[in-house]
């Protein structure tokens, strides 16, 4: 499963890796991976992520989600 998350918030690099982080910590996934300039993160996993939890963890470090889209 990929996942494709807009997110209002993050400014640098440093905001990427706190994102990143957080979804390493709280989803079994196999990649993650941050853009701000894009303001898109993409996380790649085995299982199915529950959208409102990532939703509530990325808010969690002071980022907006705008949309969560899901590619099998």
């Amino acid at each position: 499963m990929e996942y494709n998350v807009k997110i209002e918030g993050m400014m640098c690099g440093m905001c990427e890796a706190h994102v990143n982080d957080a979804i390493r910590n709280n989803f079994d996934v196999k990649k993650v991976k941050s853009s701000h300039k894009k303001g898109l993160t993409t996380i790649k996993a085995a299982s199915d992520i529950d959208t409102e939890k990532l939703k509530e963890v990325i808010k969690n470090e002071g980022y907006t989600v705008l949309e969560v889209s899901v590619m099998a």
